[in-house]
C-alpha cells in the first residue's frame, strides 16, 4: 500500500507549477490578464482533479495522503493560509501599536490593503507621513517601537509555531504540524527578508525606522535578529521539514516540489526578490546580502537532502514506501 499514490501525479503537478507561476509573478511583477490566466488554470486544474479523482483512495487512511490532487491542494491551502497570517498580522502589529500610542486614532484594521488580488502596495500606513511627524514632536521612540512591532510578530509567530511543533500532540497529527511548519517557514522567512537585506545600508523599512527613531546603530538588530533567523534556519530545514517529508513519504514529485516551494519562499521570494527590487546600485554593499542569501540557500539545501536521507535511510533513496 503507498501512502501517496503515483497515479495522476505529474498532471497534478503541473497545474501546481501553474498555480504557483501565476501566484509568484504576479506579486513579484504585477497582475496581468495572462497571469491571472496561468493562475487561475492551475488553480481549476487542482480543484477539476480532487473532484474526478475523488474515489481515488487507500483504504484506511484519508484520501489526502493517498490522493495526489487532495494532498495538493490542502498542501497549498495550509501554504497561503499561513502566509497571509504572517503578511496581515505584521501590518496589524505595526498599526496597532500606533494606536495604542496615539500615534493614530483611527480603527488599526483599517489599513491600506493595496489594490487587486495580490494587495499590492499594502501598508499599515504611509510610513514617512507618521513617522517624520512623529520624530519632529519629539517622539522618536514611539516610532521605534511601532517599527518593530511588526518584525517582533513575526518573531512571536515563529517562536510560538516552533515550539508548538515540539509537542508530541502536534506531532501525532500530520495536518497540525503541515500548517504550523508553513507557519514557521513563513514567519522566519520573513524576518530573513528584513534582517540583514533591509536593516543596513538602507534607507527605507522597518529597521531603519528603528534606528531613527531609538538613535541604536542598525547592526545591533542586525546581528541579534540573524542569530535567531540562523537558529530558525536550522531548526525548518534541518529538523522540521525532513521530518515533516519523511512522514509524510509522498511520491518523488510531490517530495521535490514540497521542498522546491519552501526553498523558494525563502530564499528568492523573501530573500533575493526584496533585495533587488530595493538594490540601488550594484556598487551598494548591499549586494553582498545577495550573496550571503544564496550561499545560504545553498548551504540549507545540502543538509536539508543529508538528513532527508539520513530519515529516509530504511528504505531506498526516494522509492515509495510499501506496507506490507
Amino acid at each position: 500500500m503507498r501512502y501517496l499514490t503515483e497515479r495522476n501525479s505529474v498532471i497534478c503537478g503541473l497545474f501546481s507549477v501553474l498555480l504557483f507561476a501565476g501566484y509568484f509573478a504576479s506579486i513579484t511583477f504585477g497582475e496581468s490578464v495572462w497571469l491571472n490566466l496561468i493562475l487561475i488554470t492551475g488553480i481549476a486544474g487542482l480543484v477539476f482533479g480532487a473532484l474526478i479523482t475523488r474515489n481515488v483512495r487507500v483504504s484506511g487512511l484519508p484520501s489526502w495522503r493517498t490522493n495526489s490532487f487532495h494532498f495538493s491542494l490542502l498542501m497549498w491551502s495550509f501554504y497561503f493560509l499561513a502566509q497571509y497570517i504572517s503578511v496581515f498580522f505584521h501590518e496589524y502589529s505595526h498599526s496597532t501599536m500606533a494606536y495604542l500610542l496615539g500615534v493614530i486614532n483611527y480603527n488599526p484594521l483599517y489599513i491600506n490593503y493595496g489594490h487587486g488580488w495580490t494587495l499590492s502596495g499594502l501598508s499599515e500606513f504611509d510610513d514617512k507621513t507618521v513617522y517624520i511627524a512623529a520624530i519632529e514632536q519629539g517622539h522618536g521612540m514611539y516610532v521605534a517601537l511601532i517599527a518593530i512591532a511588526g518584525p517582533m510578530m513575526n518573531v512571536a509567530l515563529a517562536v510560538i509555531s516552533l515550539a508548538l511543533l515540539t509537542r508530541e500532540r502536534v506531532r501525532s497529527s500530520l495536518l497540525l504540524f503541515s500548517f504550523l511548519f508553513w507557519l514557521a517557514l513563513h514567519n522566519v522567512s520573513q524576518v530573513w527578508s528584513y534582517i540583514p537585506q533591509r536593516s543596513v545600508w538602507y534607507n527605507g523599512g522597518d529597521f531603519y525606522w528603528v534606528a531613527e527613531g531609538s538613535g541604536l546603530n542598525p547592526w545591533i538588530t542586525t546581528v541579534s535578529g540573524l542569530i535567531f533567523i540562523i537558529t530558525g534556519f536550522i531548526l525548518v530545514y534541518i529538523y522540521l521539514f525532513p521530518a515533516l517529508l519523511a512522514s509524510l513519504r509522498p511520491a518523488v514529485l510531490g517530495l521535490t516540489g514540497l521542498f522546491a516551494l519552501g526553498w523558494f519562499t525563502t530564499f528568492i521570494h523573501y530573500g533575493l526578490t526584496p533585495l533587488a527590487f530595493t538594490l540601488d546600485s550594484m556598487n551598494s554593499p548591499r549586494v553582498w546580502f545577495g550573496i550571503l542569501d544564496i550561499a545560504l540557500g545553498i548551504i540549507f539545501a545540502g543538509l536539508f537532502i543529508r538528513e532527508l536521507k539520513r530519515k529516509y535511510a530504511e528504505e531506498p533513496w526516494l522509492k515509495l514506501r510499501e506496507d506490507n
